[in-house]
């Protein structure tokens, strides 16, 4: 008997947790979307409000563009009903995800943005700059600034006075190696007619190679360096070869004419970007959950009202700023978006400083060149370490102040309990302030 009640007993409690179960379960039974990045992930969860479960697929504090998904996220992925991704070359595992889910429904909020374009890789056989430069005998480096690129493909040939078309078919046989890969950081002792593909790191990267013997070089690349793509040949001595007239331009431009077009990534760091944002999400979850159309237009009024008011308000006050006095001066290129939004112009400092230690040369021309443009701030990524800007700064005579890329969570956003529309606003208004000061040569601003 008692064996009896005590095997009832634990059906009945089976029965019972079962039952809790299934309730449990109705009551998250609810769709399930996935989100790459912050401010994808923020502005998902702006629309859909309560009527589906909103997840990242990637961790927020982790840099987007250096995070791969592994087999067991992939898994996760499988289960749910829509995957948003800002596109736009920032999330380079999209096409893994593509290739493993097929039926997964993807939403790319890029494709209804006005993108700014810039070069990609030449092809295989093909290159976009060639230079005859003058090396030293010794350790010499390639020195890179913020790119959201993952090689480039270089090599040196001795300049033996060929010129013109014969030269550019030489050039073009040599390129037409793959290359050998080469991480950030290593040493190379430098071989003729090799081509290496060199690694290229997010914020800023080296890559140093040994010159056998002191002569004239031709160097080819397949990129041009661009403000998205910076990077300089430094000598022996630790100087740009531009700067000290050992680097002659040959050709800048493709031997193609058929190179591929990229993306600045950064399309979020827009308002007139992010209202578009808003308006594909609202109008993809109409297309899959009809019933919620009305929560769903309510919501991106909401929000699409508020950045139109901050859009408004900050191009009233740029206005009214001299257009001598509206650049501005970051240590990561990303806020291209916000420069084209508020007519603003955008100066990277990776194009002015070498790495975290610039030579007494590279500071001189970086206090010339804010003094030309009447510079008081260097800005920096919100977040992050503000040494190298404060080391500037102090250089200049200017202040520092941040700009949040928004590309991760930090940790004083999440103390402050910021998202996606405060990051704007403090972004424009860090900007509007440095500028006013500018504009009016004041030290401060109440």
């Amino acid at each position: 008997m008692k064996k009896r009640n005590i095997f009832a007993l634990l059906f009945i409690f089976l029965l019972i947790a079962s039952g809790c179960g299934k309730n449990s379960n109705k009551k998250t039974d609810k769709p399930l979307i996935y989100t790459s990045f912050y401010p994808v992930n923020n502005m998902t969860e702006m629309i859909v409000g309560d009527t589906a479960e909103v997840k990242s697929f990637m961790p927020l504090d982790k840099q987007p563009h250096l995070w791969e998904p592994s087999p067991r996220d992939m898994k996760k992925l499988a289960k749910c009903d829509l995957l948003v991704v800002n596109g736009a070359n920032m999330e380079a595992w999209v096409d893994k995800v593509r290739e493993n889910l097929p039926n997964l429904d993807i939403l790319t909020l890029s494709d209804s943005a006005e993108l700014i374009t810039y070069k990609g890789a030449a092809s295989i056989g093909d290159f976009q700059y060639m230079a005859r430069i003058d090396l030293d005998k010794g350790k010499n480096k390639i020195d890179f600034g913020h790119t959201h690129e993952d090689m480039m493909r270089v090599a040196f040939i001795k300049d033996e006075g060929i010129t013109g078309e014969d030269l550019i078919k030489k050039c073009k046989e040599v390129m037409s190696q793959k290359g050998e890969l080469i991480h950030q950081k290593e040493t190379i002792d430098l071989e003729e007619g090799k081509v290496y593909g060199l690694e290229m790191g997010h914020e800023y990267g080296e890559i140093f190679f040994n010159v056998p013997k002191s002569g004239k070089w031709i160097f080819i690349s397949d990129r041009i360096t661009e403000d998205l793509l910076p990077y300089n040949i430094v000598g022996s001595d630790g100087k740009f070869l531009k700067d000290e007239g050992k680097e002659e331009s040959l050709m800048e431009g493709s031997s193609s004419g058929f190179d591929k077009i990229t993306y600045d990534p950064h399309s979020w760091l827009s308002v007139v970007n992010a209202k578009k944002y808003l308006n594909a999400i609202n109008e993809k979850l109409i297309e899959k959950y009809p019933e919620n159309e009305r929560i769903y237009r309510k919501n991106k009024l909401k929000y699409v009202d508020q950045l139109t008011n901050i859009e408004a308000e900050y191009k009233e006050k740029f206005s009214n700023i001299d257009k001598d006095n509206r650049n501005f001066l970051v240590l990561h290129y990303a806020y291209a978006y916000i420069a084209r939004d508020f007519d603003l112009f955008q100066y990277p400092l990776q194009g002015l400083t070498s790495l975290e230690s610039p030579s007494l040369k590279t500071i001189k021309k970086a206090i010339q060149f804010s003094e030309d443009k009447n510079i008081n701030t260097v800005f920096y990524e919100y977040g992050q370490n503000p040494k190298q800007a404060k080391s500037l700064a102090e250089e200049i005579g200017a202040e520092t102040s941040p700009l949040a890329s928004m590309e991760y969570v930090t940790k004083e956003q999440e103390e402050n309990n910021l998202n996606y529309i405060d990051l704007m606003k403090m972004n424009l208004e860090n900007l509007y302030k440095s500028m006013y000061k500018e504009n009016n040569n004041e030290s401060c601003i109440n």
